[in-house]
């Protein structure tokens, strides 16, 4: 039986279309999440109480996987897209939703610990109910640590396999459904390797700051997609190093 298949312009715009309403409905989830902050008898609201139990940790642990895929699913697009691309082709087999499943799958698996990390310092009063650091030396030492970590060789070498898809499916490419998902999952532990330091920053300025999420979702797209990516990587390592270095000896 003969079938008819899309031309690749419209398959493209269907997936761009794809990725950006479940990136929206992310987005539309933390603007109702931080709207429901000022009623603290809305369902949506944080938990507030002094020690977190398993459910206010199964809470935060669903609103880190929505912002994992807010913040996470922009900049890796074009590696969804490459992919597509790659495996529409008649010599291979693939599955997009499912390569894109995968990388999900490894974000909220970063989700879980964040949300537990966050119940620790929550119970040990280090952060705010509202998920910002409640010592200026502890928010120092956590953006001098993550300025840091801009300036490594691991940063360096998980951001390369992240700007250049092309190369990472040449090299980790495995056919078929369950190929994808374990495609999608080490593109992932590359991801959150390049990028955990800067996501932890969200316990210094607010895990609930919607402005300092954009901000950070807006510097990993940038770290993947311009030219000059050691450029940004060190911009954005050097002003983490002298903020948190002014936050500890009491300046800012």
């Amino acid at each position: 039986m003969l079938t008819v298949q899309r031309p690749r312009y419209a398959d493209r715009a269907i997936l761009v279309l794809v990725l950006a309403g479940v990136i929206s409905v992310a987005w539309l989830y933390l603007f109702a999440l931080a709207a429901a902050m000022g009623d603290m008898a809305s369902r949506l609201a944080m938990p507030m109480s002094a020690q977190w139990s398993t459910r206010d940790w199964l809470f935060m642990t669903t609103m880190w996987v929505v912002m994992m895929v807010g913040m996470m699913l922009p900049s890796a697009s074009p590696m969804i897209a490459a992919y597509h691309q790659f495996a529409r082709g008649e010599t291979v087999a693939g599955s997009t939703p499912l390569f894109t499943a995968g990388y999900l799958v490894t974000w909220s698996a970063f989700a879980m610990v964040a949300a537990a990390l966050q119940w620790a310092l929550h119970n040990a009063a280090l952060i705010t109910p509202m998920g910002a650091s409640a010592s200026p030396a502890v928010g120092g030492v956590l953006l001098v640590a993550a300025g840091a970590f801009q300036f490594t060789s691991l940063k360096t070498g998980s951001l390369g396999q992240c700007r250049t898809p092309m190369g990472f499916l040449m090299t980790e490419w495995r056919d078929g459904r369950k190929g994808a998902l374990v495609m999608g999952m080490r593109h992932g532990v590359y991801c959150v390797t390049c990028c955990w330091a800067l996501m932890v920053l969200l316990f210094v300025l607010g895990v609930m700051n919607l402005a300092w999420v954009a901000v950070l979702a807006v510097v990993v797209v940038v770290e993947k997609i311009t030219p000059r990516a050691d450029l940004v990587t060190s911009l954005v390592g050097g002003l983490l190093i002298l903020w948190g270095g002014g936050l500890i000896v009491g300046v800012l």
